[in-house]
């Protein structure tokens, strides 16, 4: 009886692995912004992975087989979301901005703020807006 809930334990945690790995291949194809694209990709990797630490922990067959897994569950719910901020400032470092949608027409022919004609849509001083002293990134061939 005993072994009949430990493999359905196990059962429901590998197939919320699968669901929460599919939501991350879906997040990682289905936004534009590389930053959206990130945090998808990274929560539900997280989520994928430990769920599936759930699954081993609840089939493991002794004490110590658990207590490797609960410390190594330990350190990956630590760098794993550490590892994705890591990179996504790195890209914000490297002057990689987010997507932004275009306004749709009507608010464009109006001239309401934040439309195409209505000025520029960065403050003044933002990366990328040429201001003085800004050093553009260079190119792919080093230009």
């Amino acid at each position: 009886m005993l072994d009949a809930a430990r493999d359905f334990v196990a059962l429901a945690a590998f197939a919320s692995a699968v669901v929460f790995g599919v939501g991350g291949i879906v997040g990682l194809h289905r936004y534009a912004d590389p930053y959206a694209r990130m945090q998808a990709s990274s929560l539900c990797g997280t989520t994928s992975v430990f769920s599936m630490f759930i699954g081993a922990l609840a089939l493991a067959e002794s004490v110590e087989m658990a207590a490797r897994l609960v410390v190594i569950i330990a350190f990956f719910l630590v760098s794993s979301p550490t590892g994705g901020h890591i990179v996504a400032r790195f890209a914000w470092n490297s002057g990689l901005d987010p997507w932004r949608p275009e306004p749709n027409r009507r608010r464009r022919r109006a001239g309401f703020p934040g439309s195409a004609g209505s000025g520029p849509s960065r403050p003044a001083g933002a990366p990328g807006d040429g201001a003085p002293g800004e050093v553009e990134p260079a190119g792919r061939d080093g230009e």
